[in-house]
């Protein structure tokens, strides 16, 4: 079996941080999303797999990847010429997944379970896919499967009238048997070959699919509260929840004068001095933090961070950002800044 994520979305919930980062690389716990779906295919025992995206993401995933890849899986880098959706994805990627079973994740999803069980069960099922399913409270925004007696009825992206309220999740397993499907699937209104029309040509088909009900927990990471609801997940789920065991900070970085609440994580090479931090912090490796406070946020590499009487709060700060403060005043602050920006308070 081999791995496919795909790496292709613009992000523009997540704007401006995504004009200069794709989502798929935002930092959750101080770790790119893509690195955790990497572990979490190589643990079911996945050795090869591939990475759909666009030119934005040939150029910039591999780097922010470097040290973050799990040493037993190898990876091989999908060129898609556009956004032309999810089945176009598969579709591209034919000549790597050849004849093999293959397990696709979407690049901005986060979960906490293992993926074992379901691998069994596509094995033991003989299944052409399986669907990893969760209920959810808008099934508008969803593709979504129809299921009476555990067998899958129908599937339709984004219905107006759902007829039920499980979401196919970002997380298929599949087998060669998609790929006449998909080509028989027709663009949808907005362009694209969707995976969930090809999936429902496979039923039509007579393909067998078979539903998975997931048990943990999942997010889509889309919007800003996402990345930070994931952080904070990760983070517990990293560091625990006792507090004198928490808190995680780079072996060259340099704590003085400062107040740490857990859980939190502070990278490498980073400088905090008369700060509070935390709880629920993702302070990135190089960053500067001084004379400050800072709770639920995440602060990516290189971030200058001085001299704020208000306190920083839910806040996503990209790459060599720099925020000074210069007026008095305790109230919290929410930011959403892009690499680079400069802002004074």
């Amino acid at each position: 079996m081999k791995g496919l994520v795909l790496s292709g979305g613009t992000g523009t919930r997540l704007q401006p941080f995504t004009w200069s980062t794709p989502k798929q690389l935002i930092p959750v716990a101080n770790r790119p999303l893509l690195s955790f779906i990497l572990w979490a295919l190589q643990k079911v025992g996945i050795a090869q797999a591939g990475i759909i995206t666009g030119d934005e993401g040939l150029e910039r995933i591999p780097h922010k990847l470097e040290g973050q890849i799990p040493p037993a899986l190898e990876l091989t880098y999908i060129r898609q010429v556009g956004p032309l959706g999810l089945a176009h994805a598969v579709k591209t990627a034919h000549s790597f997944l050849g004849e093999d079973d293959f397990m696709m994740v979407l690049g901005d999803n986060i979960f906490d379970l293992s993926l074992g069980e379901a691998v069994a069960v596509f094995k033991q099922t003989g299944a052409d896919a399986l669907l990893f399913l969760t209920p959810v409270d808008d099934p508008q925004r969803y593709g979504i499967a129809e299921v009476r007696d555990g067998q899958i009825l129908s599937l339709v992206e984004k219905p107006v009238t759902p007829r039920s309220n499980l979401a196919i999740m970002g997380i298929y397993l599949l087998s060669k048997a998609i790929f006449p499907a998909i080509d028989r699937t027709r663009p949808s209104a907005r362009g694209e070959l969707e995976i969930t029309d090809a999936l429902q040509e496979l039923l039509n088909m007579g393909g067998k699919i078979v539903p998975y009900l997931y048990r943990g927990w999942w997010l889509d990471v889309g919007k800003p509260e996402d990345v930070l609801a994931a952080n904070r997940k990760m983070l517990d789920l990293l560091l625990g929840t006792v507090p004198a065991d928490n808190c995680s900070v780079g072996l060259s970085s340099s704590v003085t004068d400062s107040t740490l609440r857990g859980p939190l994580i502070i990278g490498e090479g980073c400088r905090i001095t008369n700060a509070i931090l935390g709880p629920y912090c993702a302070i990135g490796r190089g960053s500067v933090i001084e004379n400050a406070r800072i709770m639920e946020s995440v602060v990516c590499e290189d971030v200058e961070i001085c001299n704020l009487e208000a306190q920083l709060y839910k806040s996503i700060i990209a790459e060599n950002a720099r925020i000074q403060g210069q007026s008095e005043g305790g109230a919290n602050v929410r930011l959403l800044l892009g690499a680079g920006s400069s802002i004074i308070l």
